[in-house]
């Protein structure tokens, strides 16, 4: 039987365990690469003003490191941020990338052009909405997420990261400025439409290649508000759903909880199931935490 490979790296130094993660993917990550002709790097911006639940720029950065021993094409990094992606670029050193790595840019997605994609509704019906073109031309597609808890779906690791972040809204006024939201689309429409967006979302237009920034993660009240977990880890698959999986099993949670893995493990996009998953189940069980939920 053909099992799921997840990559756990444990270590304090973020950008090294990041390389040392994605290294563990061997010629399966390097003939990636080498085949790609254009790389989209999926972060998580979360708020220009919280560092917590936001990809860390060591993070981006040791997995540049990795990418360019073997490839030179254009790399592309971005999110759709729900208040703003400019300045969390800004905040965070991101814009001091470009001059750090050859052939690299930054795209606030907020503003990209657009290609069909879908919601499911309430009633199970698809809602037509729009995703970023810029990802979906894109031929090698990574999910860089750090690990939260979120308080509508659980856990928020790499899959949610990358349905949610590649989806393009238009900004509205908040009580915080201009902020890109999809609540009408999501908590609106109640919590297991949710979990069914996020697999349908994943379904149109998966990543390649999922990574989970655990060094320091989030409990609590996510995906903005929380207090840290040092976990000092980092997990990576080519799985996104087996990796998200095992992030789950790690805070604490069971993953057939977590509505969305199990919409992507059942519509054939990943597993979900831990028996399934090539990850050492003794360094799992002696890592595992129970995460704050709210």
């Amino acid at each position: 039987m053909n099992m799921s490979k997840v990559i756990l790296v444990e270590g304090d130094n973020r950008r090294r365990a990041i390389r040392e993660a994605v290294s563990g993917l061997g010629s399966d990550f390097i003939d990636m690469v080498k085949a790609a002709r254009r790389i989209f790097i999926k972060v998580n911006l979360e708020h220009y003003e919280l560092p917590l639940p936001t990809t860390h720029i060591d993070a981006v950065r040791g997995l540049l490191d990795e990418i360019r021993q073997y490839s030179r094409v254009d790399i592309l990094i971005g999110d759709a941020a729900h208040y703003g992606t400019g300045p969390a670029f800004t905040n965070f050193g991101y814009d001091r990338l470009p001059a750090q790595y050859e052939h690299l840019a930054l795209v606030d997605l907020n503003d990209d052009q657009t290609i069909t994609g879908h919601t499911v509704r309430a009633d199970g019906s698809l809602q037509e909405i729009h995703r970023s073109k810029t990802v979906g031309d894109c031929d090698l597609r990574i999910s860089l997420a750090p690990m939260k808890t979120h308080r509508d779906i659980g856990v928020s690791l790499a899959v949610a990261n990358w349905s949610l972040g590649t989806w393009v809204v238009p900004p509205r006024i908040g009580t915080h400025g201009r902020v890109w939201a999809r609540f009408p689309w999501l908590q609106n429409e109640g919590i297991t439409a949710y979990h069914a967006t996020i697999a349908q979302l994943f379904s149109e237009l998966p990543c390649h290649l999922a990574i989970v920034d655990a060094v320091q993660a989030m409990e609590g009240a996510g995906p903005i508000d929380g207090t840290p977990v040092a976990m000092n880890l980092v997990l990576a698959g080519l799985d996104a759903v087996a990796v998200d999986a095992v992030g789950a099993t790690l805070m604490g949670f069971d993953p057939p909880e977590i509505g969305y893995l199990v919409s992507c493990n059942e519509r054939g996009l990943g597993v979900n199931d831990m028996s399934k998953i090539d990850v050492p189940p003794l360094q799992v069980e002696q890592l595992r935490r129970q995460f704050i939920r709210t």
